[in-house]
């Protein structure tokens, strides 16, 4: 057992956290709370991004603590469970639980925890059998926070990640919530794509994970857009800075730049190209004296079930 001072509980989920780790943390925190745990804190481990920003602005809920370290803290870790994506230190922390829909990684503790899996869209959505299961009713805030974390992670149920209990819970949320499903859904996921905004470098981080085998790692990345066409403008420059960032310590660098209401994705990429392309087996766009390429991949829009399992190919 790790010595612990910090009395409190913290529910968090990964580094460059999307609505699903803020939002779920958020709904786990106060199902706890409803247990009578009164020290659980919801906790975020980065900056929000604008979707995220936009949803607890509209809800008036309280920004998420953000926790640098885990170092001697009680952490109940949710939307991921692999060390490169988790907090820093979170090896000198205390988990408690585990609570993911990812494929299973490398996170250890020293005693058994309560650890739950499952292929969901969200994990705000395994979240949400916990108020069921306790009959603890879902309040119009927790239900917009658990409906925002499924519409943000499903791309509004057209995932290929989604499944029939995502859809069936996002109906119900949305009349708890009091919120037409498609009118609030369009309106969140358009909130998130202001990616032409930022540097090449918060587009490529904004929303971020990397996988680990052995010494080697790869990275992906992914950026939300409604058309292509500013954002392709500026492809030269994305892909001089995910060749920079990938230089330093992965084996290869990704950014999925996904139209979100098309539902197709440019991929650009930073590392081998005859690996790489070899994975996907589509024509590779180069730009000249740049190590690295676009691929153009049709009806593809899932990170978690349609790149990263060819990805983990290079480790």
């Amino acid at each position: 057992m790790k010595k612990v001072r910090d009395k409190n509980i913290y529910v968090i989920g990964h580094l460059h956290p999307d609505t699903d780790s803020v939002c779920g943390a958020i709904a786990y925190a106060h199902f706890l709370k409803e247990k009578h745990k009164h020290n659980v804190v919801p906790a975020r481990a980065g900056e929000l991004n604008s979707e995220t920003k936009f949803i607890l602005k509209k809800w008036k809920i309280k920004t998420p603590v953000l926790l640098k370290d885990a170092t001697n803290k009680n952490i109940i870790i949710i939307d991921h469970n692999e060390i490169e994506q988790a907090i820093k230190n979170i090896r000198e922390a205390n988990i408690l639980e585990i609570i993911d829909h990812h494929r299973i990684g490398d996170v250890e503790t020293i005693h058994p925890i309560p650890f739950e899996n499952e292929p969901r869209g969200a994990v705000a959505s395994i979240i949400a059998d916990r108020y069921s299961w306790f009959r603890i009713p879902f309040s119009r805030k927790i239900a917009a926070m658990i409906l925002s974390a499924i519409i943000s992670d499903t791309l509004l149920l057209k995932s290929p990640t989604t499944t029939p209990k995502d859809r069936v819970l996002a109906k119900k949320l949305a009349k708890i919530a009091k919120v037409n499903l498609q009118k609030y859904g369009h309106e969140l996921l358009e909130a998130g794509c202001d990616t032409i905004k930022h540097s090449a470098n918060k587009i490529i981080l904004t929303d971020f994970k990397t996988y680990r085998n052995g010494t080697k790692k790869v990275g992906i990345g992914q950026a939300p857009v409604i058309g292509f066409k500013k954002i392709m403008e500026r492809k030269e420059e994305i892909l001089k800075e995910l060749i920079r960032l990938q230089k330093r310590n992965h084996e290869a660098m990704f950014l999925m730049v996904t139209d979100i209401v098309a539902g197709n994705t440019y991929l650009f990429f930073a590392g081998n190209e005859n690996k790489i392309k070899k994975l996907f087996n589509k024509k590779v766009e180069t730009i000249t004296g740049l190590n690295g390429g676009i691929i153009y991949l049709p009806k593809v829009v899932s990170r978690k079930k349609q790149v990263q399992p060819k990805v983990l190919g290079l480790l």
